[in-house]
């Protein structure tokens, strides 16, 4: 995967990675279709849960054995994105037949603060062609992004539609990028970069010779944005929060 402008390259699933090469979990399942905890996985076989070592890759299968399991396996991590599975669908409780974790390093254009994202692609999620994106601000942990003031975001669509948007980290940077562009999200950095030292003032944390930093700082607000063109606020919102963010590394800088 090459890397963007504002991302690091993403460490995904490694290419070429065979069966052999997964740690297998076997789960067994009882004729009513629970394991031991009381999950219930549907009456068949038992459950197998392979893994890569860095937990990239996640396939589930139903099988009567190891070797089996590691055969349908290797079928798994073989199927192109876009191909069909072969034969019926099996009972794995509402688990994804295959999972692919990813991380990317995105960069806040407002601040300039990086963002370690996960993004994890479950094919198939609750039927076959319907996958399931989940992304998840990881360091800082639940970081809010543009899509998501949480740091989690979860996204259903149609395989086909994720494979024309050339797959789950061009979609999801593209998604990212797009909404960091919007005022909304200019704002919202804006709004939190200010309640920060505010609360910071407030709560005395602030002592007398960073106090006027402080106060210079607190004379210019978003309200300043109002009646100007989207383009002039834009770029008045950007210039606010750099005041805002570098005031604020003075003041923790003589605070430590």
């Amino acid at each position: 995967m090459t890397g963007q402008e504002g991302k690091s390259p993403a460490r995904s699933p490694a290419d070429g990675m065979t069966a052999s090469r997964l740690d297998v979990q076997r789960i067994r399942v009882n004729r009513e279709g629970y394991d031991s905890g009381g999950a219930y996985w549907g009456a068949g076989p038992d459950v197998f849960i392979a893994t890569t070592a860095d937990g990239a890759e996640e396939i589930t299968v139903r099988a009567r054995n190891v070797r089996e399991a590691r055969e349908k396996a290797a079928a798994e991590l073989e199927r192109t994105p876009g191909k069909a599975r072969t034969g019926e669908r099996d009972p794995i409780g509402g688990n994804s037949p295959h999972k692919s974790r990813y991380e990317i390093d995105w960069l806040n254009p407002v601040t300039n603060e990086s963002v370690r994202i996960r993004i994890t692609h479950a094919r198939d999620y609750l039927s076959t062609g319907s996958d399931h994106i989940e992304v998840e601000s990881i360091k800082p942990k639940r970081a809010p992004l543009p899509i998501t003031e949480t740091g989690y975001r979860s996204h259903f669509m149609p395989a086909l539609e994720l494979i024309n948007a050339g797959g789950p980290v061009t979609f999801v940077t593209a998604w990212i990028d797009q909404e960091s562009k919007g005022k909304a999200w200019t704002k919202a950095v804006t709004a939190k970069a200010q309640g920060d030292l505010f609360q910071r003032y407030d709560q005395g944390d602030v002592g007398r010779e960073t106090s006027t930093e402080v106060r210079d700082a607190m004379g210019v607000n978003s309200t300043k944005v109002e009646g100007m063109t989207a383009e002039a606020a834009q770029k008045e919102l950007e210039q606010i929060t750099l005041r805002w963010a570098d005031t604020a590394k003075r003041v923790n800088l003589k605070l430590e």
